[in-house]
């Protein structure tokens, strides 16, 4: 399954979920499932730059992983 970034990158959505603040991803889970793929890709997007105050690396428009 493959999901689109903020900017327009498809990505992994399995992969990506490796790279998610463990943290973070349980909030979002606990708050959006059940939900598509690119519903939980999204909102955790938006709540990883909340909770840090920085862009998460996988948001780029072109991501280095």
């Amino acid at each position: 399954m493959t999901v689109v970034n903020k900017n327009g990158y498809e990505l992994d959505f399995d992969a990506a979920v490796n790279f998610m603040n463990d943290e973070i991803r349980e909030k979002v889970h606990s708050e959006i499932a059940p939900c598509t793929e690119q519903e939980f890709f999204t909102t955790y997007e938006k709540a990883h730059e909340e909770a840090t105050g920085e862009e998460w690396f996988l948001s780029d428009s072109y991501p280095c992983w």
